[in-house]
Parts: C-alpha cells; sequence; structure tokens
C-alpha cells in the first residue's frame, strides 16, 4: 500500500545543512530552497524509502533534532526523530521479509496469536494456550452483555481497536500490509458467546455502590483454561462472584470507597509540552518515593496550577490521579465553607483527614482563589481568613498525613495569600498555557477522534486558524461542527418522534463547511475578535 510524507527543512547555517541537502537530493521528488520555495522539500513514499533505505536514515539522522525540519504525514506534522522511530520497526521487518529465502508465512512466523502481521500485536486472537492474563487484551473482551448469559462481540470496536494499533506502530508503511487481514479474521470469529458455559467462561463483575447499597453488575468475560486467576486487581474487578441475597450493610459513618477519575493524558490535548514536568514533580514521587528517600530530598507536595480558564488544569489534575490509581477529591469553595464558627475548619480538616485514610490521595482545590485570598490588615480573625489559617497549618503538616498531594488550580495567582506560596505549601507553580500550534492540532485530533470526517476537512488548517483559543475554545468548535452536521443531515423532530426509526449513518459526516460555521457561532457567542478566526471555504 502507499504512504505518502513530505520532509521538509529550511535553509541552516549549520556545519551539517549541506550533508542533509546532499542525502535529501538523492530522492526522486527534491525541491531545493529557491524562489519558488522557502523550505528543501522531499515529497516521498514508502516504496522510494525502502529502495533507498540507508539514504533515509542519514538524512533522518542528520535533521532529527533541527527545530527548522519537520515531517508532514496526512496533515499532521511529525518531529523528524519521532516520525524515524515510528516507521523503523515496521521498515526493518519489511527488509526482513526482502532478504528472507522463505517469504511465504514471514509475517506469521512464530506468531499463534498474529493478525496477519508480526508487528501486529497487542490484542490476542488466540485464547486458549495459556491461562488467562488480566494484562493482556483479549478480542472476546470487545463486547457487551445483550442478556443474561449472552455475551455479543462488538467486531466494529474490534476491528478500530487494531486499527489503532496500526497506525500507532505505522504497520501501513509496509507496502505489503493490507488490512484485509485482520478483517478476514475477525469475520470468521464468533457473534456471541454464551456466557452460562461456566465450565469455559467467567464472568468479570464491577463492585459499585449505588444508594450507600454495595452491589455487583456483570461488565465482562474471561476464558477458563486451567485455573481462574489468583490475584484480583483492587477496587474495581471481582470474578465469579454471586450477585448478592441482600444488599450489603451501609458502610462506618465518614467511610468513602476509593474513586479514582477515568481521564486519562490522552484525552487532554495541547499540554504535551508540560507533561514531563508533571510526571517528574507529582506522578513520580507518588508512584515511586523511595527514589526520593534515597536523594535525601523531599517531594514538592503543593503544586499550583494557573493559567487563563478553559485549558485544562481541572483535566490535568484527574489525569494524574488516574495515572497514579489515586484517592482524587476535588474540592471547591461552597463544599468546606460554612459561616458557623468552626464549621468551615473542620471540613477542611476532615478532607485531609480522609485523604490519609485512603492514601495515595489527591487533593485537588479548584479555584483556590474563592476560598484562599490574601488576608487584609486587621482581618485575620474573621471568619474566612481563619479559613486561610487553617488551610497553611495543614499544608505545613502535610507529610504527617502519608503519601498526600495538593493540587490547585486558578486563574487569579496574584488574588492568593502570599503566605500559601512560600516553601513547603504550595511552592511549586506551573502555568497551562494556551496551546501553541501543535497544541492545537492535538486538542483538535483529541475533540474529532472516532468523529466521521469528510476528505476535505484540514485539521492542520484548522489548527493554524486557530491559535490563540483555549482548549475548551476549540474543542466547542469541534464539537459544533458535529452537532451541525447532524442538524444538517437529520431531521430530528422526526427522529424523535419515530417517524423515521431507519438512518443510513454513511450519510453522516463533518465537512470543513461545519467547522466554519461553527466558529462563526463561538464568535458570535463570545467577546473575541481575534484575527485568527479566519477560516476560507
Amino acid at each position: 500500500m502507499d504512504f505518502n510524507f513530505t520532509i521538509q527543512f529550511s535553509q541552516s547555517r549549520s556545519s551539517e545543512y549541506d550533508r542533509a541537502a546532499g542525502f535529501a537530493s538523492g530522492f526522486d521528488k527534491f525541491t531545493p530552497v529557491g524562489a519558488d520555495s522557502e523550505f528543501n522539500r522531499v515529497e516521498t513514499d514508502n516504496h522510494e524509502v525502502l529502495d533507498k533505505f540507508d539514504l533515509f536514515q542519514e538524512l533522518m539522522a542528520t535533521i532529527a533534532n533541527w527545530k527548522i525540519a519537520k515531517v508532514i504525514y496526512r496533515s499532521s506534522v511529525v518531529e523528524p526523530a519521532a516520525f524515524f522511530q515510528s516507521v523503523k520497526n515496521t521498515a526493518e521487518c519489511y527488509q526482513g521479509f526482502a532478504l528472507s529465502k522463505h517469504q511465504t508465512g514471514y509475517c506469521q512466523e512464530g506468531k499463534a496469536d498474529c493478525w496477519g502481521c508480526r508487528q501486529l500485536s497487542g490484542i490476542v486472537l488466540h485464547h486458549d494456550a495459556a491461562p488467562f492474563d488480566e494484562r493482556s487484551r483479549y478480542w472476546y473482551r470487545f463486547g457487551e452483555f445483550t442478556s443474561k448469559s449472552v455475551w455479543t462481540i462488538n467486531k466494529e470496536t474490534l476491528t478500530q481497536a487494531l486499527i489503532n494499533i496500526s497506525e500507532l506502530k505505522r504497520v501501513d508503511f509496509c507496502p505489503i500490509f493490507q488490512f484485509s487481514f485482520f478483517r478476514r479474521l475477525i469475520a470468521a470469529l464468533p457473534t456471541a458467546i454464551d456466557a452460562s458455559d461456566t465450565g469455559k467462561w467467567g464472568k468479570v463483575y464491577l463492585e459499585e455502590t449505588v444508594s450507600d447499597v454495595r452491589q455487583w453488575k456483570a461488565i465482562n468475560i474471561y476464558h477458563k483454561v486451567s485455573s481462574a486467576p489468583a490475584d484480583k486487581p483492587q477496587r474495581i474487578l471481582v470474578r465469579d462472584k454471586p450477585y448478592p441475597a441482600k444488599p450489603t450493610p451501609k458502610p462506618p459513618l465518614g467511610e468513602k470507597l476509593r474513586q479514582i477519575p477515568e481521564t486519562t493524558f490522552e484525552d487532554i490535548g495541547g499540554i504535551s509540552d508540560i507533561i514531563q514536568l508533571i510526571r517528574e514533580v507529582i506522578e513520580l514521587p507518588i508512584k515511586r518515593p523511595e527514589l526520593y528517600d534515597y536523594l535525601g530530598i523531599r517531594p514538592y507536595r503543593g503544586i499550583l496550577l494557573w493559567g487563563e480558564p478553559g485549558n485544562g488544569k481541572t483535566l490535568i489534575a484527574k489525569a494524574i490521579a488516574h495515572e497514579v490509581k489515586a484517592h482524587f477529591i476535588p474540592i471547591i469553595g461552597p463544599d468546606i465553607l460554612n459561616k458557623s464558627f468552626g464549621e468551615s475548619e473542620k471540613n477542611l480538616r476532615a478532607i485531609f483527614g480522609e485523604a490519609s485514610r485512603l492514601q495515595p490521595a489527591i487533593i485537588f482545590f479548584d479555584e483556590i482563589d474563592s476560598i484562599a485570598q490574601s488576608r487584609l490588615a486587621g482581618e485575620t480573625t474573621k471568619w474566612y481568613a481563619t479559613v486561610v489559617n487553617q488551610l497553611l497549618s495543614l499544608m505545613d503538616g502535610i507529610r504527617e498525613f502519608g503519601n498526600v498531594t495538593v493540587i490547585a488550580s486558578t486563574n487569579r495567582p496574584d488574588l492568593l495569600d502570599p503566605a500559601l506560596m512560600r516553601q513547603g505549601r504550595f511552592d511549586y507553580k506551573l502555568e497551562v498555557k494556551k496551546p501553541n500550534l501543535h497544541g492545537c492540532l492535538e486538542v483538535l485530533q483529541v475533540a474529532t477522534r472516532g468523529m466521521p470526517l469528510a476528505d476535505d476537512v484540514d485539521l492542520f488548517a484548522l489548527a493554524e486558524a486557530v491559535i490563540g483559543l483555549s482548549a475548551a475554545e476549540i474543542t466547542f468548535i469541534a464539537k459544533e461542527a458535529a452537532l451541525i452536521a447532524l442538524r444538517r443531515t437529520v431531521d430530528v423532530n422526526s427522529m424523535i418522534s419515530g417517524e423515521k426509526a431507519d438512518f443510513d449513518l454513511s450519510r453522516l459526516y463533518v465537512k470543513w463547511s461545519d467547522f466554519i460555521s461553527s466558529v462563526v457561532i463561538l464568535k458570535r457567542n463570545t467577546k473575541y475578535t481575534n484575527k485568527t478566526y479566519s477560516l476560507k471555504g
């Protein structure tokens, strides 16, 4: 299959520039810097690259760390080093195929669970060769219960998951790879499984609490071979546990189950430049505290996320808690403020106590300026000032609570009490800015993930047009474009009334003009007049 992409880099004073230009000139479609182009540009594909793989490696190694170099693939901009790393394994695998004396079966060689390509791994095709492993992804787990004992396989979701893996690993860089490889295997799989056959299949239950009553709901299945797995993941999954005949008694007063958010870093776009900092400062100390003990230093326990609204400060806090499997306690002002004497302080102490019981834990103060503004002279005895005093005291003794981290967000750091910013309290401050060009593209890719886009939609061009907007505004543009497409294609009233039950979903897709209309709506609904709102139809 064809895999077309473009490599380009500007003129440079680097001693390696002439060398890079020489490598680039070895490709068939090379356009040097000149009157018609401000870049050296190589337009190529996987076929030519594999024929000239040594030349390709030399070029990519030379420009790998140049800020003036980039690779453009499917309207997305990728750094040369990252692009080369993503295609390297597939390219080397194909080189092995080309040199093999036994090409028949090469792609599946040694892979009993192969989907037609030795590089395409991540979802297990054959499940009966070894005991069930919770860490593996099995084909049959892509489904849902359509009755008490019938588990129906969602082949579309399974297919999309394999496509995602192939794109992540750039398997389509291989000229002989065809998506039909795994589509044929999926078509041959059963469409439903009889979960009542307890000799072969076991059920996976979700333990949940509804109205203080603990109960279990079957949410998945697993294949039994020799025995069920001995160890069970904490809190979430319980296997082969019968539904209780009587409700479980309420937990003791004040006791709570651990709450871990579902948000991940993959759900947030536009923050790739600060993710590494976040992981070093927050995630690493929670996961590997012994590193800090060995170095003889104390990790930051108070982190302030600040910046303009709509850029993902709350989502970042949730994603951190998800990554480290920490109990997450979100706090906003009304949750703790009470004008009754001592009640607000009592609420704060209870929050830190809960975090200590359910550690590792993250306490997140959303818009902390609503409860911790600067205390003015003569106001230290007033009720709202005593809340700040209590928070300062708790932050000073936070290490006594164990593996507890406090994260706060604000749009106005200038309003916060200066005492909160001192060492040992919120002493690490991280600005969450509006996304740059690459960040805008990331936000759009997250917001349009799974969205049926027309061929005329150019996300890179859209990203260029929305620079200066917040991540929330960019997400609004994508969501509103999808709703515009829905209104354009579907008679909503007829659908609601049931007059038109059948509808061909293939007719529903989002066009470039829908994004233009969405931007117009955003302009109308906000005060912004930024010139970056110019999209051409």
